[in-house]
């Protein structure tokens, strides 16, 4: 039976905070679900900002351009991490009612797997954890799944888990609760898509020479 990779990302500076803790808390369960899983603290891998090549001009954002020349970085390897999971789970502090500036930098780098329609991480699935002390968690959440789901990512139910640092006891534990239905959730959706050969980029347009036609029987 195929084996599901889950990639866990700390984009937290503090690789034992509370992101880490609840990043930890869905690793283990999709463990338990039956997949090989992975821990990254974003601290440990230095990255430069993106360049911004695809202003100066769209063809050239594109993998090769990232990983070389003054982006010769730890997005070289890191990269490779990504690509060869099923599903990654993103983990972020709110800071100033925003992700973290390491998750940011790394959201702008894989811009260069999405490009060019290369669309390289179509159909992977990712989920989202926040934490912060103020309001802007599912701020953040919104923020993140929606540069995700442009990219391909596919975000499973319930796929966004936020927590407040000074919520009570309870309610922390019902936050603790969803980062373990997420732990599974993202490992039962992947092995489901295992199962489904479909494109979910460029998969509608087998479907395009009939849009014509059907449009006038709808109109």
């Amino acid at each position: 039976m195929y084996k599901v990779r889950v990639l866990g990302i700390n984009g937290s500076a503090r690789r034992n905070g509370w992101c880490s803790r609840f990043l930890k808390r869905t690793l283990l369960f999709s463990q338990k679900a039956g997949a090989e899983v992975k821990l990254i603290h974003l601290i440990n891998y230095p990255l430069n900002y993106c360049s911004g090549s695809y202003s100066e001009h769209p063809a050239l954002c594109h993998l090769e351009n990232c990983i070389k020349d003054k982006l010769n970085d730890s997005f070289k390897s890191l990269v490779w991490d990504v690509l060869e999971s099923d599903a990654i789970i993103f983990a972020s502090p709110v800071y100033w009612y925003s992700q973290s500036a390491l998750l940011k930098t790394l959201i702008e780098r894989l811009t260069s797997l999405e490009n060019q329609n290369q669309f390289m991480l179509r159909g992977k699935i990712a989920g989202i954890i926040v934490v912060g002390e103020e309001d802007g968690g599912m701020q953040v959440g919104s923020q993140i799944m929606s540069a995700l789901t442009q990219m391909g990512f596919i975000i499973p139910p319930v796929g966004v888990v936020y927590a407040h640092r000074y919520w009570k006891k309870e309610r922390i534990h019902e936050a603790l609760e969803d980062a373990a239905m997420l732990g599974v959730n993202v490992v039962k959706l992947a092995e489901l898509l295992k199962y489904e050969d479909w494109d979910w980029i460029d998969g509608w347009k087998k479907y395009q020479d009939s849009t014509i036609n059907n449009s006038r029987k709808l109109g």
